[in-house]
């Protein structure tokens, strides 16, 4: 183990942007909205944004601060959502607002805003995600030929899975990362924001192009174990297990990890995750709590006649590391990565009392992001994992 410790610039203007970074970021940890604007928008000064991108916790007054924070850069799209903490170079914890400004000089976006999620439809989702990804080509700088597509998606839809599969189909190729929004683990609401308003039962999906380098990654620290469950009775509508191996969901998961049904708690659950396997990979399904009927709630899709893996951890400390520094060697050098981090992951790393020596590979890194109630990679929707954008620095 390692030693822990769009606006068009005039000709005149193009070499003064160049030197601009890419994207600027700020954090704030104030209680009055009017404190975290400021902090947030004076942490972007010097930025001409194409996108701001604003992750806000839950317990925090989200709403004064996105229709302020949009008020103060008028004209310039802002997204985001509500989180279950946040991920910064001094940070991880369920507090905070985090603010990314990414620059004019080296991004371009469209949006696509998917609501009423409860009726969607992946052939009609597909078509407005095709249209946004055409209105971009269509308007394009010759320079920017490296694309993206993020998802952000109101984490209690469960409508990840299918908004991430016509993503997928419909952007031709182009990478899909997401995160599920999330409001600190008392899975009452969560919140999307797009131009100043609070949305619900809503998804963006923001299709980007940029002149960097840039990475789409995905990585758990997990290994499948032998041993076989089978989902025997499930409401897969709702992601509920009622059934493993013919007997109660929680009784059964309770005596494969060798606890007593009375103490699952969330904790427990992020340390003892299971396994499916799509696609010749394992990807973990992670558990979100058990209820009074004896089932298991998960945070993904599942259905009877799946078969799960009980999963081995590794040290996520080592697994952090080496990932990230596999992309920062295929990118050259990296200006910031934008992490969308499962709050399993969270809890984990505060049972193990690792928390702390997290920060120096995120700091090393310029790692920022929020605590999801899930992610999205490709075609998949996913838990318990850590998936984003790794920029390159300019060359």
């Amino acid at each position: 183990m390692a030693d822990w410790e769009q606006i068009d610039l005039g000709i005149r203007d193009r070499p003064r942007a160049a030197l601009r970074p890419a994207i600027r970021r700020a954090w704030s940890g104030s209680r009055m909205p009017e404190g975290i604007v400021e902090e947030l928008a004076t942490g972007i000064v010097g930025c001409e944004p194409a996108l701001i991108a604003l992750f806000v916790s839950s317990a925090a007054p989200y709403d004064a601060v996105v229709r302020s924070l949009s008020a103060r850069f008028p004209g310039v799209p802002l997204i985001g959502c509500t989180t279950a903490g946040s991920l910064t170079e001094q940070r991880y914890e369920a507090d905070g607002a985090i603010v990314l400004a990414f620059d004019r000089s080296a991004f371009s976006f469209e949006i696509c805003l998917l609501e009423n999620l409860k009726q969607f439809s992946i052939p009609r989702g597909g078509e407005l995600i095709e249209t946004a990804y055409f209105r971009l080509l269509r308007e394009l700088e010759q320079d920017r030929s490296n694309l993206f597509a993020m998802l952000l998606v109101d984490g209690l839809s469960r409508r990840e899975e299918e908004i991430a599969a016509s993503a997928y189909a419909a952007l031709d190729e182009v990478p899909v990362f997401g995160a599920s929004a999330g409001d600190n683990l008392h899975f009452d609401t969560t919140q999307i924001f797009y131009n100043g308003a609070i949305l619900e039962d809503t998804a963006l999906v923001v299709i980007g192009a940029s002149n960097r380098q840039i990475e789409v990654f995905k990585f758990e620290h997990f290994r499948p174990m032998e041993e076989k469950l089978v989902i025997t009775s499930a409401d897969p509508e709702r992601r509920i297990v009622k059934t493993i191996n013919a007997e109660p969901a929680a009784e059964e998961y309770a005596r494969l990890i060798g606890v007593d049904v009375s103490a699952l708690t969330p904790a427990v659950f992020a340390a003892n995750p299971l396994l499916a396997r799509i696609g010749g990979d394992y990807h973990v399904r992670a558990i979100q709590k058990s209820d009074d009927q004896g089932a298991l709630h998960f945070f993904c899709a599942v259905d009877e006649g799946i078969v799960l893996t009980p999963a081995s951890p590794v040290d996520m400390r080592d697994n952090l590391l080496l990932n990230m520094e596999q992309i920062s060697d295929r990118l050259g050098s990296i200006e910031l990565v934008l992490c969308f981090d499962c709050i399993l992951r969270r809890l984990e790393a505060e049972r193990l009392g690792i928390k702390h020596e997290l920060l120096p590979i995120f700091k090393r890194f310029n790692m920022i992001g929020f605590s999801t109630y899930g992610e999205q990679f490709k075609f998949l929707h996913l838990s318990q994992t850590l998936t984003g954008l790794a920029i390159g620095a300019a060359e």
